[in-house]
């Protein structure tokens, strides 16, 4: 019920809900770790505005692409990494699977 209430009417909304908690016997302190996470983190929570939008809001695509990009290159067997060799290895990566390795190698062929 709160996802949903998050998504079609807004934080703001779900706030006043969670309010509306504080005659129910024994739900004070829960009433206050939902308000206190709710009120902190509502600027990024604006869902009902995002889904407007028409923006993706779940972790499902990040996810997978760091599986993709990073962790099936860096979590080979037997591999050792520095943050910035790691970096330099990711950087390559995005850009191959993005389709820019061409432009790179270009760019490298005019620079020599």
């Amino acid at each position: 019920m709160k996802r949903l209430l998050l998504r079609k009417r807004g934080v703001h909304k779900l706030i006043d809900q969670i309010n509306l908690l504080a005659n129910v016997a024994n739900a004070e302190e829960s009433r206050q770790t939902l308000l206190k996470y709710y009120q902190s983190n509502a600027k990024r929570m604006n869902y009902y505005y995002y889904r407007q939008q028409n923006w993706i809001i779940g972790s499902g695509a990040v996810e997978a692409a760091h599986r993709t990009v990073a962790q099936r290159r860096l979590k080979l067997s037997g591999q050792r990494w520095t943050k910035t060799g790691a970096q330099s290895v990711l950087n390559l990566r995005v850009l191959r699977m993005s389709g820019y390795w061409k432009v790179l190698q270009n760019h490298l062929r005019h620079a020599a």
